[in-house]
């Protein structure tokens, strides 16, 4: 099983007018960001993705450990990409389109881009999702967060780029399992799922896959609020919103364009399954203002909405009283 579910070295490519899927790697510093992704790119062989190393330092290193077929990773260093880098990260992005039309290097179906493990990843993705040139040619397909299990939850709890990284994260990948006890590694998977709840939690050792489990939030459960040191956490609380009903989906697009034009930057995370009236389960994910292109979901799915939210300084029954009276109005 692959970490980071990047393309089989025997997958087709796709056409030349689909987009390429992004895959952000983050995590906070020393969280084993490039020993995954050593792994993941050992795996894939030639059909390796592109990828783009960031490092908040000028001096590189992992950059020679990325290498593969001879081919360097496209670096960025000095700086984080979710700020004073995001411009050459945009620029990054089209060199490597034009680098590919020009015949200078292989189509890419997939590229990773490991952050400087002090970077935010919404910035990044609004990058991917929101650049007038990128935006026609790449589609952010997860964001994997590493978080280390001997110093990971400290590091969440003195800083709160480590915290948002947790919050932003498609999957978390707890990583150096085996340097770390048994229990403690089940209770930072715990408290993982409890800041969370609708990221997958793995955990690895060594770049192996130990064991994996599904999205707290899939498995039903009430969503808890982070629990982490108040004094990194504050304002920072998570909503469960659920209805029975089939939902009007030009109300809640409404609704939830509202939210984030008012409050994009304080919605930190949400994803969930919509119940569409007249159309079926329909996925939805977002990070601050980015909400990717909803995923109509076929095969077996409960009736019924599903969204889990992660937000800071927002009233949370505000919240969901609004939630469910816009979507009351005929």
């Amino acid at each position: 099983m692959t970490l980071l579910r990047l393309p089989a070295p025997t997958q087709t490519a796709p056409s030349a007018q689909s987009r390429r899927g992004v895959t952000l790697l983050s995590g906070f510093l020393g969280s084993g960001k490039t020993t995954l992704l050593r792994r993941e790119l050992a795996r894939t062989g030639a059909n390796a993705p592109a990828v783009i190393l960031n490092d908040f330092g000028h001096t590189m290193v992992d950059d020679v450990l990325l290498t593969t077929e001879g081919e360097l990773p496209v670096v960025l260093s000095g700086g984080c990409a979710c700020c004073t880098r995001r411009e050459d990260l945009a620029r990054a992005l089209a060199d490597l389109l034009d680098s590919e039309q020009r015949g200078g290097a292989p189509r890419r179906n997939h590229v990773v881009i490991e952050t400087s493990g002090l970077a935010d990843p919404g910035p990044i993705a609004f990058t991917v999702a929101h650049d007038p040139v990128l935006k026609h040619h790449y589609a952010l397909a997860q964001i994997c967060v590493t978080v280390d299990a001997v110093t990971g939850l400290g590091s969440i709890e003195q800083h709160e780029v480590a915290l948002r990284q947790v919050l932003a994260a498609d999957e978390v990948l707890v990583t150096k399992a085996d340097l770390a006890e048994p229990d403690d590694v089940d209770a930072l998977v715990r408290r993982l799922h409890e800041m969370n709840p609708s990221a997958g939690v793995s955990v690895t050792a060594n770049g192996e896959l130990l064991r994996a489990e599904e999205a707290a939030s899939a498995q039903r459960r009430p969503a808890a609020p982070p629990v982490v040191n108040a004094t990194h956490n504050i304002g920072v609380s998570t909503l469960e919103l659920v209805t029975d009903e089939p939902l009007d989906w030009q109300a809640f697009s409404v609704w939830l364009s509202l939210l984030l034009h008012s409050r994009g930057t304080d919605v930190l995370r949400v994803k969930g399954v919509l119940d569409v009236r007249g159309v079926g389960p329909v996925a939805v994910n977002g990070v601050q203002h980015v909400v990717h292109r909803p995923e109509h979901l076929g095969g077996p799915v409960p009736p019924g909405t599903r969204l889990v939210f992660i937000v800071r300084d927002i009233d949370t029954e505000l919240l969901e009283r609004s939630f469910h009276t816009f979507l009351s109005i005929k």
